[in-house]
């Protein structure tokens, strides 16, 4: 637990230079990086292959 957290400070402190604003984002974004860290390119597949099956949206939203 230890090593997770400091990986975290490090993290925003070296990678976003700790701006408070955003540090939700940030924590997001490090939660699935670390979620994902073993999968390697193993993501990419089901990825496209979820884009390659999904429905298009309807182009009734008007913007």
């Amino acid at each position: 637990m230890d090593t997770l957290v400091s990986n975290l400070k490090k993290s925003i402190v070296g990678t976003y230079h700790g701006r408070e604003e955003h540090k939700q984002s940030y924590l997001e974004e490090f939660v699935y990086r670390f979620n994902r860290r073993d999968m390697g390119n193993g993501l990419v597949e089901p990825l496209l292959n979820t884009c390659a099956l999904a429905k298009p949206l309807s182009s009734t939203a008007t913007p």
